[in-house]
């Protein structure tokens, strides 16, 4: 094993280059911090990346950037220039032949709906309770937000797809800020105003840079210097005097000295690498949390547009796939003219049969799909192919999950100089916007800590 580097000679180590590890590089040396990264992929971006496949590109997600923090947007757009650009490209919902918008709106539904399933809905919107703070799970926030109809076609099969689990075992935290602003009052403004009525809720409206999300990445890392970021060093060892980590070992191989540290790195990953380890009663609790994986089938189709959608989403239980995105409707420079390319997402459990199968039988499902739903006529559409694997894609926020998370972190927070950032870090589901912005705040806590220790 080599060496031990001193750790002065960066007083912040940051494990991970995904949006979270590089938000906290930028504003580190903002700060006027030295700062080194740790990546065990051979990049940066994390789930965040934009890749190549011939002349397409496509995100390994079907990600935007919301201009929600005017801060964080004055700084991407500054890393970004004139290629940070504003797009509207709305998302539906296919249900037994028809787009439905989503977020749903009223205006829409009083379109594509047949009268009976209206007057259902619109009674369940008259009769139906407020949303409820205390929601126990999101089954009961579903069904309070929309009402039974609307809940159960739409979003109750769509979530345990996703997720993996029954809703009644789910978080409400799963809806993040998606149910919001759906009211009586909305519903009324929409279905009477018309299409232009639409509730802030309802905006399609984001930032998407010119050459693909992954962009956002790049230029971070620019920012923060390529010098300052070890591409394909996995951690695989916290040491630790039960004060403060004192090491990570890279690769199994080199020990590098630390002073103050950011993990990135999900949660459960951190526990399980402390060396000594933890509590038998802390490891218990990490390890009844639960990631949900995602497999990606990408296709380069020969025609100029599949949709003029962001999004599909797909909430039917025979359909294997959650979601499509179509990564040209939000950047024009992402595929040729005369071709487009497509994305479709399979939320997979680790060692399923989903997860393991070949890459040719998600693709025949992938084709057949497309086929079915009236997109393509068949594979002679299909000009190229790729598929990835994101393991760890979402923390699964089951009932009870965020109060094992905080039992996890409390015990972590004990070493002091151990800061943790991001969606798998925390165990929370976040936007990038509000990574930015938490790793601006964090950097700023850490800065007079290494300025003293210097």
């Amino acid at each position: 094993m080599s060496t031990t580097t001193d750790p002065q000679e960066s007083p912040l180590t940051v494990l991970g280059a995904g949006p979270a590890g590089l938000a906290t590089g930028f504003y580190a040396r903002k700060q006027g911090l030295d700062v080194r990264l740790f990546e065990a992929a051979d990049a940066v971006g994390g789930n965040a990346r934009t890749l190549q496949m011939g002349p397409f590109r496509y995100d390994t997600g079907a990600h935007r950037f919301h201009d929600k923090n005017d801060a964080v947007t004055a700084d991407v757009q500054a890393l970004l220039g004139d290629d940070l650009r504003r797009v509207d490209a709305p998302s539906q919902i296919c249900w037994r032949g028809r787009r439905i918008d989503f977020p749903l709106a009223p205006y829409d539904l009083l379109q594509k709906l047949s009268p009976s399933l209206l007057a259902q809905i619109a009674w369940e919107q008259l009769s139906i309770p407020r949303v409820s703070k205390d929601a126990e799970h999101f089954e009961e926030m579903a069904l309070q937000s929309y009402g039974p109809t609307l809940a159960r076609h739409f979003l109750l099969n769509y979530t345990e797809k996703l997720w993996g689990a029954d809703a009644t075992t789910l978080s409400p935290r799963v809806a993040g800020d998606r149910l919001e602003g759906l009211d009586l009052k909305t519903f009324l403004l929409e279905a009477f105003g018309g299409p232009t009525q639409k509730a802030r809720h309802l905006d399609g409206s984001f930032y998407y840079p010119k050459h693909g999300y992954g962009q956002i990445a790049e230029a971070t890392a620019d920012a923060i210097g390529r010098d300052r970021i070890r591409t394909g060093a996995r951690i695989t060892r916290l040491s630790h005097d039960d004060r403060e980590i004192r090491q990570v070992t890279v690769n199994d191989d080199a020990r590098v000295g630390v002073d103050s540290i950011v993990s990135t790195l999900p949660l459960t990953r951190v526990l399980h690498l402390l060396d000594p380890p933890p509590p038998e009663a802390v490891r218990s609790v990490a390890e009844s949390m639960r990631f949900r994986h995602l497999r990606l089938v990408v296709l380069g189709l020969d025609r100029p547009r599949l949709t003029a959608n962001a999004s599909l989403y797909f909430p039917e239980r025979s359909v294997p796939f959650t979601r499509l995105y179509e990564p040209k409707n939000r950047s024009p420079h992402m595929a040729p003219d005369d071709q487009t390319v497509i994305v479709l997402e399979r939320p997979c459990h680790p060692h399923t049969e989903a997860w393991e199968q070949s890459d040719d039988t998600l693709r025949n499902s992938a084709v057949d799909l497309l086929a079915t739903q009236g997109f393509i006529e068949g594979d002679g559409d299909v000009v190229a192919v790729d598929h990835r694997a994101l393991p760890f894609a979402y923390p699964i926020l089951e009932v009870g999950a965020h109060d094992k998370a905080n039992r996890l972190k409390a015990y972590l927070d004990h070493f002091n100089n151990l800061h943790l950032l991001g969606r798998s870090a925390r165990f929370t589901y976040t936007h990038v916007h509000n990574l930015y912005a938490r790793a601006r705040r964090l950097t700023e806590r850490i800065a007079p800590r290494a300025e003293s220790v210097a």
